[in-house]
């Protein structure tokens, strides 16, 4: 009971912080005046390019034949980054029809999915379960995919001193929300690639915008997390610097231009999360 208390002092908190800053900067704006889309990896490539990294691919000569590669490396900061999107995992267009493939695939019915959909019921203990293992089966594909390119341009550019950083974007809408793929991912990650080929996971969410409240402002995150205590000393300085210049970057390309609020804790990044 106590340690519930605790958590919940910790996340009032937090939301209260974040809730202080919206009604500050809050912009009353529209639907209709959300601004268009941006290729996330192509936007983020320019922006690597003003921050002052470089494309890994420009970097090799023989284009006939491109290796396993990262997507950029920091030379500055000695850190090799691989961008990864998380579109099409229950998100986007094709997430109600993979939730009903769920549904299906348990046993479930036809009423059963329009129980969820049009009368606001529960999802059954079972379609869950396999929405989850397939929400990180799905994440831990791209993880794998990742940490083969993060190794091999490490071998080619890198040293014993590189550390290694993961993006992970989520252009897409996501059907459970971004406080459920972020703690999947963490998951997926704790559980299983919390080794020397990973030293940091970040999730962003360009065009996926959060909010606290139904009527409060929109805005995109960047949400870090290091596999120990002596990485997250090492590298966490350039990653809230990436971070810090990547919203303001992104922020410039749609107009806007308040402040980054700095995130100070888990509880602060989860509040920032909440799903309206």
């Amino acid at each position: 009971m106590f340690e519930k208390l605790k958590q919940w002092r910790f996340e009032a908190k937090a939301r209260k912080r974040i809730k202080q800053y919206d009604r500050k900067y809050r912009k009353a704006l529209p639907f209709s005046e959300r601004p268009e889309h941006l290729p996330v990896e192509k936007t983020f490539d320019a922006f690597v390019a003003e921050f002052g990294g470089q494309k890994i691919s420009d970097l090799i000569e023989n284009k006939a034949q491109m290796p396993l590669n990262a997507d950029y490396l920091f030379e500055n900061h000695n850190v090799i980054a691989e961008l990864k999107t998380l579109e099409g995992i229950f998100s986007g267009p094709g997430a109600i029809k993979q939730l009903t493939q769920a549904y299906i695939d348990t046993g479930c019915t036809g009423s059963d999915v329009m129980g969820l959909l049009f009368r606001d019921e529960p999802v059954p203990k079972a379609v869950a379960r396999l929405v989850q293992k397939r929400i990180r089966r799905s994440i831990e594909q791209r993880i794998k995919q990742a940490r083969k390119q993060l190794r091999k341009s490490k071998a080619e550019f890198g040293n014993d001193d590189t550390k290694m950083l993961i993006l992970i974007a989520m252009d897409q809408q996501p059907l459970f929300g971004h406080r459920t793929m972020l703690l999947n991912l963490a998951k997926v990650m704790g559980d299983n690639y919390a080794d020397a080929h990973t030293d940091g996971v970040v999730y962003l969410n360009p065009n996926m915008p959060t909010k606290i409240g139904p009527d409060s402002m929109e805005f995109s995150g960047w949400y870090p997390f290091y596999r120990d205590d002596d990485v997250n000393d090492e590298l966490s300085d350039f990653v809230n610097l990436l971070g810090n210049r990547w919203l303001k970057y992104y922020g410039k390309q749609i107009g806007e231009t308040n402040p980054v609020l700095q995130l100070a804790s888990v509880d602060e990044m989860s509040a920032a999360l909440e799903r309206f």
